[in-house]
């Protein structure tokens, strides 16, 4: 059984093998450019969240997962145990772990290419044993996981009195539906563009996203939070000389898991989350795989 002194914050979905190229510029298309250098790491949107979370000192997160039945399976579960995440994988053995690639630009832009992999396998069929051992205060998804088994993880865990936070990322018009199924909503500018038609970056008093309490981030603008369509907060972010943006929207809703577990009020948790991610871009990020012993 889980402390019940330390709040608890379950993620639950994808987990990748990253390979990150760094370039001098994005290429075009049918341009080749030379890379400067690379390296590999652990990703996924799910496991990049819960590595944010676990940095919490008054917070344990766990990460409910697929993998395959292959060395990078073995790799990404002795990392996350490493890091202080407690796992919950499930594994795939027809299918590999899941991969990406990220080129990241000196400007601190990204474009990134995913191989889902055994994300497409993961179930909710243990989810019911997991939130009986963990009981925990959050439970955060995103949509690099299947509709069907979205929609039995919200549901669950909404029986469950547990406060459900899901990441509409990356957008995906025929996943509309499960928006409804969540307390909260996280979406970037691109994504809450694809769910309203409008860009958010307008800062806009009302916009129809048609739910209760939606957060928009910004990237360098800050983050806005909506409540039943309504602007109720307008969040600027610190002005920083960014390395890479790479993984810092996954970042900012980690640590907005962690606050919210830790029973800070939303509009609190939003202002430390903006400024936790101000400071992760100021970083190159190299999350080290850690050898299997």
């Amino acid at each position: 059984m889980a402390d019940p002194q330390v709040p608890q914050v379950l993620f639950a979905g994808s987990i990748h093998l990253d390979r990150m190229i760094q370039l001098p510029q994005l290429p075009q298309p049918g341009e080749t450019v030379i890379a400067t250098g690379s390296w590999s790491q652990l990703g996924g949107k799910a496991a990049n969240q819960a590595m944010a979370a676990a940095q919490h000192p008054q917070v344990q997160a766990a990460l409910m997962a697929c993998v395959g039945d292959d060395e990078d399976g073995r790799l990404a579960q002795h990392t996350l145990a490493s890091l202080g995440v407690k796992i919950f994988l499930q594994v795939a053995p027809h299918l590999a772990t899941g991969s990406s690639v990220a080129l990241l630009d000196a400007s601190a832009e990204n474009i990134g290419i995913v191989l889902p992999g055994a994300n497409t396998a993961l179930s909710d069929v243990s989810l019911a044993a997991v939130l009986k051992e963990l009981q925990p205060e959050v439970m955060v998804c995103q949509w690099e996981t299947q509709p069907e088994t979205l929609r039995a993880l919200l549901g669950q865990a909404s029986a469950a009195g547990v406060t459900t936070l899901m990441n509409a990322a990356p957008w995906q018009e025929t996943f509309r539906d499960l928006l409804a199924l969540a307390d909260h909503i996280v979406v970037n500018a691109v994504e809450a563009q694809g769910w309203t038609g409008i860009d958010p970056q307008a800062r806009l008093e009302s916009l129809p996203f048609g739910h209760p309490s939606v957060v928009v981030t910004l990237g360098a603008g800050g983050v806005l939070h909506y409540q039943n369509d309504e602007l109720v907060l307008d969040l600027r972010a610190p002005k920083v000389q960014a390395r890479s943006t790479h993984g810092a929207g996954d970042h900012f809703v980690g640590v907005l898991a962690a606050s919210l577990a830790q029973g800070s009020g939303l509009a609190q948790a939003l202002t430390h989350s903006v400024a936790s991610a101000a400071e992760f871009v100021q970083l190159l990020h190299k999350h080290a795989l850690a050898p299997v012993p």
